[in-house]
């Protein structure tokens, strides 16, 4: 019932307000005939909006109603302006009093705001003073001769002598309700955190705005028109901000409003002054109207326009937008930084974390050519049309959703050099596994010929040689088969030999085994101080032959007595290192053993670095990842 009674008033309202148009053309100018029925409207549309969405608050009814009597006057002082149309003068004296419930419910409304109950005593007296205001000044303007100038014949027809006091006592009262509200809103702002805050900073947004073309209009109404048309520019924002504010549609918003508005202000003062002053100057120089002087004039204007635009912005948010200002002052510090290498673009991960104080802020990078719609609760990072990252955070960042946008775009270079960077990383660890499964494969195949020519060639040979014995011991010596048999047992030297250069079979029982066999093959003393651990196969394979290729090279050019050969794990790597007493001075770079040992132990993610001081002997020292 509710929303059918709003919905009828509202369509009552813009019916009287369009009505209201054509028989006032000619009568007023043109932005009076037009903009004020907006106003009705937009008081209505409020009023309809907040009683459908929000029942239990009165202060939809109140702007419906006075969207409603708006429209009435605009329409009666249309048909008012016609003398020789039936009771023109009846619509005309109407127009003159009923006005004052349009005018005077701004207090009532004000007080009432947002919620329209729980009101304190001091508004709610307010509200019962600002209503007899009103009937006050309504009783005065009909039937008293305080409205005669507002008549075309400068006298009310239903005027009733000794009513002034009346109207002007209403007068006073309405004003002091009306500063009474306004400062029950200033009183409500300071008082106010989260929801309510942002409410009431809408309504003050709309007074302060009101306020300031108020005054120009108390003096310069009668004389400037750009002054009489601000004003009614103005008027419908109140009723507007109202709606946003009880409805709560994108109520943070109005931050940016207010930041807006005092910017371009600002700017528009700053500039006009600058375009008259140079026009002056110019004009001076040039001589009076020359055309010189005005495109001077709006050339300077043009050129100062962008940089004046930024300082004042800087200024503006540093006064009234303090979070914005630091936090793009946070953001530019760190591009600088990021340009000069003082700062890396990992970083800027818990850099957004910490201007939006959210910690639990993720930075996600996308791959090249991923398509990624943003979901809620996400932001999708883009730059030059390409999708870069994922900023994901939790729900209920509506207040700052915005700082987080013009955050994230300052910060988009440095977005983009992350995400490059992750992208080499992300190759560059594809290669690095790619070259391990290479190396795995390879030591995999290795193990596969070892066993082959030991169960195979190496087995069948060790048999021919036990035939060859037993016919020797059949026939009763043979120079000839013992030759043959010498050979033989060469021959399966030789490949026991090429098996263990495949995969030494020492190393199925453990490193600590298959090094010290290799220790006591060696022509030299070697100490052999290994922790016993078992490794992956691959890992313990590169150990193994990484110390077969330095104890090689100590035997062929160190000139050492002794060598220490040590292996155990240190921080999660498999730590070998093989120290000689020789003359030391050895030069990786120009052999190619130590280079080969150098890129099969990267192969596997480790590193390794040669000591070699000349008359000091030499360590190789080589560090291989391995499992905890």
């Amino acid at each position: 019932m509710r929303r059918t009674g709003a919905a009828a008033c509202f369509v009552l309202t813009c019916v009287v307000s369009v009505a209201s148009v054509p028989i006032s053309v000619g009568r007023e100018p043109a932005y009076d005939v037009l903009l004020y029925p907006v106003n009705a409207i937009a008081l209505g549309l409020s009023g309809a909006l907040i009683v459908t969405y929000r029942r239990s608050n009165p202060t939809g009814w109140v702007l419906s109603v006075m969207g409603l009597v708006a429209a009435f006057v605009e329409f009666t002082e249309g048909y008012g302006y016609h003398a020789t149309w039936p009771a023109a003068a009846t619509s005309e004296w109407l127009t003159n009093w009923t006005n004052y419930l349009g005018i005077s419910g701004t207090a009532i409304l004000v007080l009432l705001f947002p919620s329209g109950r729980d009101l304190s005593r001091i508004r709610r007296a307010g509200v019962w003073v600002a209503s007899l205001a009103t009937g006050l000044q309504m009783l005065g303007a009909a039937l008293g001769h305080a409205s005669d100038p507002a008549f075309a014949s400068g006298v009310n027809p239903h005027a009733i002598d000794g009513l002034e006091p009346v109207y002007f006592v209403g007068q006073v009262l309405f004003l002091g309700c009306l500063l009474a509200a306004i400062g029950s809103v200033i009183v409500r702002f300071r008082r106010s955190t989260g929801v309510e805050h942002q409410q009431l900073k809408w309504v003050a947004y709309a007074l302060a705005l009101l306020a300031v073309i108020g005054s120009l209009a108390t003096f310069l109404y009668n004389d400037s028109a750009l002054v009489r048309v601000a004003i009614a520019l103005v008027v419908p924002l109140l009723p507007a901000a109202i709606c946003v504010a009880i409805l709560r549609y994108r109520l943070f918003d109005i931050d940016l409003i207010i930041n807006r508005t005092l910017v371009y202000g600002v700017l528009t003062v700053l500039l006009g002054g600058a375009y008259l002053a140079t026009v002056l100057v110019l004009g001076a120089v040039l001589g009076r109207g020359s055309s010189w002087a005005t495109a001077g004039a709006t050339l300077a204007v043009a050129v100062a326009f962008r940089p004046l635009r930024g300082r004042v912005q800087d200024l503006v948010d540093r006064r009234f937008r303090r979070a914005r200002f630091e936090a793009l002052a946070r953001v530019d510090a760190f591009l600088d930084a990021l340009r000069t290498g003082r700062a890396e673009p990992e970083a800027l991960e818990q850099l957004l974390r910490d201007v939006m104080a959210r910690p639990d802020l993720e930075l996600r990078y996308l791959p090249p050519g991923a398509e990624h719609p943003a979901a809620d609760g996400e932001l999708l990072v883009e730059r030059a049309g390409v999708s870069l990252a994922v900023v994901a955070h939790a729900d209920g960042m509506s207040g700052s959703a915005r700082l987080l946008d013009e955050v994230v775009a300052r910060a988009g270079l440095a977005i983009e050099i992350a995400r490059l960077r992750a992208e080499v990383r992300h190759q560059l660890a594809a290669v690095e596994a790619s070259r391990a499964r290479i190396v795995a494969a390879g030591y995999e195949e290795r193990r596969r010929l070892e066993r082959d020519l030991h169960d195979g060639a190496q087995q069948r040979l060790v048999s021919i040689g036990l035939t060859l014995r037993h016919a020797q011991f059949e026939l009763g010596g043979s120079p000839a088969i013992d030759v043959a048999v010498e050979q033989l047992g060469v021959a399966i030297s030789e490949l026991r030999e090429l098996a263990n250069g495949i995969r030494p079979a020492y190393l199925d029982d453990g490193l600590d085994i298959a090094l010290r066999e290799l220790a006591e093959r060696m022509p030299l003393r070697v100490d052999v101080h290994v922790d016993g651990a078992r490794y992956a196969s691959d890992i313990e394979a590169t150990a193994y032959f990484v110390a077969c290729e330095a104890l090689a090279n100590t035997v062929k050019h160190a000139g050492a007595t002794g060598v220490a050969l040590r292996a155990e794990r240190k921080d999660g790597h498999l730590v070998l290192t093989v120290s000689d007493d020789g003359t030391g001075g050895a030069r990786p770079a120009e052999g190619t053993g130590l280079r080969g040992l150098a890129d099969r132990i990267s192969a596997q993610g480790g590193r390794m670095r040669v000591e070699s001081p000349p008359e000091q002997g030499t360590t190789v020292i080589a560090e291989l990842p391995c499992a905890s």
